[in-house]
């Protein structure tokens, strides 16, 4: 597998786990008892007009934070320590 497509199969993750999270709260909603009666309210609530928005920001916001977390087991920490010697802070104007 070359690189370039590792690359687009990282980025499809989190786009999969957002449509397997919708799919799997719809078709939660085919439940027979109580279990369906909550997925099916969830659903009601999803798709109006406000929650619908806030539903797929939230959901965004959720793939953002995976794909960072991705990244960071993969590159590690970005932090870096800078270390300044005395002789240098005396020369700068």
């Amino acid at each position: 597998m070359s690189k370039r497509s590792r690359i687009i199969l990282i980025g499809i993750i989190p786009i999969l786990a957002v449509s397997t999270t919708i799919l799997g709260i719809g078709l939660g909603g085919r439940l027979p008892g109580l279990a369906g009666e909550i997925f099916r309210k969830i659903t009601g609530f999803m798709f109006t007009p406000v929650f619908l928005e806030l539903t797929f920001a939230f959901l965004g916001l959720l793939a953002v934070f995976l794909i960072n977390n991705i990244r960071l087991q993969k590159q590690g920490d970005e932090y870096i320590s800078l270390e300044i010697e005395e002789e240098q802070k005396e020369q700068k104007p």
